[in-house]
């Protein structure tokens, strides 16, 4: 009897093989042939699943991108935390300031330099999008003053979140959660009435 293959949980375990080996070796040293290894499969194998590199990369992002989106709705659709306590948690939602956020962080950048590297934008990234509805949300609820502009605190938010991000990855113990949580709550305090 032939054995049956579930290729969408065959897909999901590349991307975890894919996600830990970019964790840690980086997107250039994620190749399909250390994937394949520590997967026990072929380089053939996994280019069934994922014709190259940048599929692969395509896939683990798209699963990242999802974990976030399901941490921020969670936090959003809350009950128990007022708009401004949605706003702060949704964007500390997105810092590695656990395991967890660092590996999500880690997998982000990765990607974001491969997309650079063949000459796309990474500015559309998402964290942008989550900047300006975190705006809307407090515009939505009357708490956010009334002189601003809209797009330009949407940048401003976005370059500090991912200079943040970029700080708390790189040097992990120069900024502490304590301070990234302190600023981000003073940015809030500068948004709001």
């Amino acid at each position: 009897m032939p054995k049956i293959i579930n290729h969408e949980q065959k897909k999901e375990q590349i991307v975890q093989y894919a996600f830990e080996s970019i964790v840690k070796n980086g997107a250039k040293g994620a190749t399909v042939r250390q994937i394949a290894k520590v997967a026990q499969m072929t380089p053939g194998q996994i280019r069934y699943y994922y014709p190259n590199h940048s599929e692969l990369l395509n896939g683990v992002m798209s699963a990242v991108e999802i974990k976030i989106r399901r941490r921020i709705e969670a936090i959003i659709k809350s009950k128990n935390l007022s708009t401004t306590e949605k706003v702060k948690n949704a964007l500390l939602a997105v810092l590695p300031l656990d395991q967890i956020r660092m590996a999500d962080m880690e997998v982000w950048m990765a990607f974001r330099y491969d997309i650079h590297e063949y000459g796309q934008s990474t500015y559309d990234d998402g964290l942008y999008h989550l900047c300006k509805n975190i705006l809307s949300l407090l515009k939505e609820n009357h708490l956010l003053k009334d002189d601003l502009n809209l797009r330009l605190n949407s940048m401003k938010l976005h370059a500090l979140i991912d200079g943040l991000a970029i700080h708390k990855l790189l040097n992990p113990n120069e900024i502490s959660n304590e301070d990234i949580e302190l600023i981000i709550e003073e940015e809030i305090h500068r948004l709001t009435k």
